[in-house]
């Protein structure tokens, strides 16, 4: 009994010995096996355990299923993620067809979550009470594609890069329409940048149509045709603004040209308007076309001879109105006028002119004249001359005053300062205080000798601009109350 007991145990022992030996090394091969590829037993077990987990949970990891593992690292920031969804249908949860009105329909994917937490118009379409929940691209056709690119790119980015002068107020539009006050601001910056006396008018009527987000665009046109009216009165640009664009003119009480040339003006465009209409300049018609903007000019400023030229050869006044005006100014019976009797403020005290010559090397001793500035009537520019002092040249810089154009006997007092803007920020401009008496015969005043040409173009001194060699020059002009000027 014992012998077979014992001879059993011997049996399954030595089995149970040869199994553990077995095994030991087949465990032995695999720590062999993990430590050349530079890991231990544990790298390997897990590295099988890995390849184990069914792929959709390897997915369901990955924030950007479609990019690689240098891809991920690259846009680590919250900022740099954002930018990789722009224009991307990866995650996208929403669509915009774009442009309907404007003849072509373009497709943008988007974000919900980013286009909510950026614009409240956003948030309440996607996330308020009733939120849109179509899987059909929202339509919006009343934006052009352009625009509407330009605000998705502020909405993922915070920058715009494609925006210019052709399409800076359809995204000002976008910006209002979706409340993004931030690109309004952008958009005022990059037309305030440019806005000028040669392109005011071409863009006062969207000034007109967006000076609720923008006033400020609409602020700086009205203040460049206050500064320069005759420019603005004689030029074709003027017969081609709106209705809205030119009462908003009308409207202004610091206009500093005369009522003749304001209704000189307002005839041609009310003519303009008649032709681009395909209707005859007739009285009627003309009157039509001006609306409540032919209320606005003030015709009891004119005398009896400039109201029976003007406002009756354009149109403008029927012989019983004239006669009805000139009651009012001169008889006793005043009958009642539609009309405006008070002079306009046109009596700017002050103002600045700016001038840059291209390339100051090209200066010859021929003048060469600023644009005009508007101050108390009188049309104000900088004149340049290169003067010759013996052997070397020198600077010419002079305030000149064109006069009058119905008086000879005009004088004015003015202080002024003329200063030269240097291309380098750093350095202090050169500036030269005056106070002089202007009058017909001594219209010019400033410096002959303003700085040597050598200390000009020294580049060391950062006057002009080392690449095209331009020339920055300003004056700033504060006038009193002109003498006999009406």
């Amino acid at each position: 009994m014992s012998f077979r007991f014992t001879f059993i145990l011997s049996y399954f022992g030595n089995k149970l010995v040869r199994s553990l030996r077995f095994w030991l090394v087949k465990i032995n091969a695999l720590r062999v096996f993990g430590t050349a590829l530079g890991g231990s037993l544990r790298t390997v077990f897990h590295a099988i355990r890995r390849f184990a987990v069914p792929p959709n949970r390897i997915r369901s990891r990955t924030c950007f299923p479609t990019w690689n593992a240098r891809s991920r690292a690259e846009v680590a920031k919250l900022g740099d993620c954002a930018k990789k969804l722009l224009f991307c249908e990866d995650m996208s949860d929403v669509q915009f067809a774009v442009g309907r009105d404007y003849g072509a329909v373009k497709i943008f994917p988007a974000h919900k979550l980013l286009m909510g937490l950026r614009s409240a118009v956003f948030h309440v379409m996607f996330y308020g009470s009733l939120p849109d929940k179509c899987s059909a691209p929202i339509d919006i056709p009343d934006a052009h594609p352009d625009a509407f690119a330009n605000m998705l790119s502020y909405i993922y980015t915070d920058m715009v890069t494609n925006l210019t002068h052709d399409n800076v107020f359809d995204t000002l539009k976008c910006a209002d329409k979706y409340d993004l006050p931030l690109l309004v601001a952008m958009c005022t910056n990059v037309v305030l940048d440019t806005l000028n006396l040669n392109n005011c008018l071409q863009i006062l009527d969207n000034a007109v149509l967006y000076a609720g987000p923008a006033p400020k665009i609409l602020e700086k046109c009205l203040a460049l045709i206050d500064q320069s009216p005759l420019t603005i009165w004689q030029s074709d640009q003027f017969c081609e603004i709106g209705q809205e664009a030119l009462q908003a003119i009308l409207k202004r009480d610091t206009l500093t040209a005369n009522e003749d040339t304001i209704c000189s003006a307002v005839g041609r465009w009310a003519t303009k308007m008649c032709t681009l209409r395909n209707m005859d300049a007739t009285f009627a018609n003309r009157r039509e076309a001006l609306g409540q903007a032919f209320f606005l000019i003030r015709f009891p400023l004119l005398t009896d001879a400039q109201l029976l030229d003007e406002p009756v050869k354009s149109g403008l006044l029927l012989l019983s109105e004239v006669l009805d005006i000139s009651l009012c100014k001169q008889g006793t019976i005043k009958p009642q006028l539609p009309f405006c009797a008070e002079p306009r403020r046109n009596v700017l005290a002050e103002g600045v002119i700016n001038f840059t010559i291209p390339d100051v090397r090209e200066l010859q001793t021929k003048p060469a004249y600023s644009s005009p500035v508007t101050i108390r009537k009188l049309l104000w520019r900088i004149v340049i001359v290169k003067e010759t002092v013996g052997s070397s040249a020198a600077l010419g810089f002079f305030l000149y005053c064109s006069g009058f154009p119905k008086s000879t006997s005009w004088t004015c007092k003015v202080n002024a300062e003329l200063r030269l803007l240097p291309w380098v920020a750093a350095i202090a401009p050169i500036e030269h205080k005056m106070s002089q008496l202007f009058d017909e015969n001594s219209c010019s005043w400033g410096c002959s000798e303003y700085i040597s040409m050598e200390d000009l173009l020294d580049p060391s001194n950062g006057y002009v601009d080392p690449g095209d060699f331009s020339l920055k020059l300003q004056v700033y002009v504060n006038a009193d109350l002109p003498v006999g000027i009406e």
